[in-house]
């Protein structure tokens, strides 16, 4: 029985769901919680890469990655797996002079400094706390949104490098930003910080065989026991409207259950996702500008440098296939060319070039086939 229709964007809609599949908590929220990450190919290879960076104190880490794809959530993550194993400090807003950014270290840290403090104060106490800090324990910064990071505060970052000894960067700094935080450290201004960098990671959209497993991991930690499912079409229908960024799989996923709760069904069909995607009129354009930004997967380029090599083969074997026998060409001559390359251990006698047989053929004397 269909229930009493109410507005997709109802602040009750989720709380009446969530009842109705059973739910201890919104599957499909779009707030950075760890305890949701699913492990796809690329995030776990980004976080590995991060925390062995920050196990072998390599100094500046760099990771990058469309809207959306989980860069904060990754974030969280690293903080709960470092817990008691490094000295770590978050930084959400970094749109701060060096100065404050500086500043904000030293509170996490808990390091004391007098009012108005200048920059060389604030980084010789911070130098003074990583030199008498437990070694055993990194300390590690892990600054989000770095793409609004001024270049002033860029370069007051880099000199946080220089704090090392002879062994060891005594600071690990991991810089998260979208792909334009490539263009500011690309100019020339920037070089040594880019040169400081040890590891680039980039965090890249789902897979389509990975989309299934994300809504299935979500929906577990939600408290799903089996009562609810997505069908095939509707994870299909998925991953072609999102373009697999997590952040609007979540969005198309979280209507498509208050659609199924309207329908009193708890198995999430195609209909319910075309239903949800009316709802976010937006999310098309949103999808379209994602993929525009997406680079080309390396498969499709030899793919279509295949093609265009089996292409250009198969028109010269037409051209050459196609091609007539010059009229002053004796037949004899073409016979023996041809016998040439059929045996090529074989020793031929030497025949007149095609110019010298047309002469003599013009003058009455039949070409002369001398032995070598």
């Amino acid at each position: 029985m269909l229930r009493e229709p109410f507005t997709f964007d109802d602040s009750a809609s989720k709380g009446i769901y969530l009842d109705f599949y059973r739910f201890e908590e919104a599957p499909f929220s779009i707030t950075p919680d760890p305890c949701f990450l699913y492990l796809s190919r690329t995030h776990h290879s980004v976080i590995e890469k991060i925390l062995y960076a920050i196990r072998n104190r390599t100094g500046f880490i760099l990771l990058t990655g469309e809207v959306g794809t989980g860069k904060t959530t990754i974030c969280r993550a690293l903080l709960d797996s470092l817990e008691n194993k490094a000295e770590t400090v978050y930084i959400i807003n970094p749109s701060l002079s060096g100065v404050e950014i500086i500043s904000t270290i030293l509170d996490d840290l808990g390091v004391t400094y007098p009012n108005g403090a200048g920059k060389k104060d604030l980084m010789n106490r911070l130098n003074s706390f990583l030199l008498t800090a437990d070694r055993l324990k990194p300390v590690v910064i892990l600054i989000d949104d770095a793409q609004t990071i001024p270049v002033e505060a860029l370069e007051d970052l880099r000199l946080l490098s220089n704090l090392e000894t002879d062994k060891e960067k005594l600071l690990q700094m991991l810089l998260v930003g979208q792909p334009e935080f490539m263009d500011t450290i690309a100019k020339n201004e920037m070089r040594q910080l880019r040169q400081r960098v040890a590891v680039h990671c980039t965090l890249n959209y789902l897979k389509r065989e990975e989309v299934a497993g994300y809504v299935e991991r979500r929906l577990f930690v939600a408290g799903n026991k089996g009562q609810v499912r997505f069908s095939r079409g509707a994870l299909n229908k998925i991953f072609r409207a999102s373009g697999g960024v997590p952040r609007l799989i979540n969005r198309i996923c979280d209507f498509a259950l208050i659609a199924g709760y309207l329908a009193d069904d708890y198995t999430i069909q195609k209909r319910y996702i075309i239903q949800a995607l009316d709802e976010l009129g937006d999310l098309n354009k949103t999808t379209q500008m994602t993929l525009s930004k997406r680079p080309i997967d390396r498969a499709v380029i030899s793919f279509i440098f295949m093609a265009v090599v089996v292409l250009i083969f198969s028109i010269g074997l037409w051209i050459y296939g196609n091609k007539k026998i010059p009229s002053n060409v004796s037949t004899a001559n073409v016979r023996t060319f041809k016998s040439g390359l059929e045996e090529p251990g074989k020793v031929q006698p030497h025949t007149a070039w095609p110019k010298q047989a047309s002469e003599q053929s013009s003058s009455g004397t039949a070409p002369v086939v001398e032995p070598r």
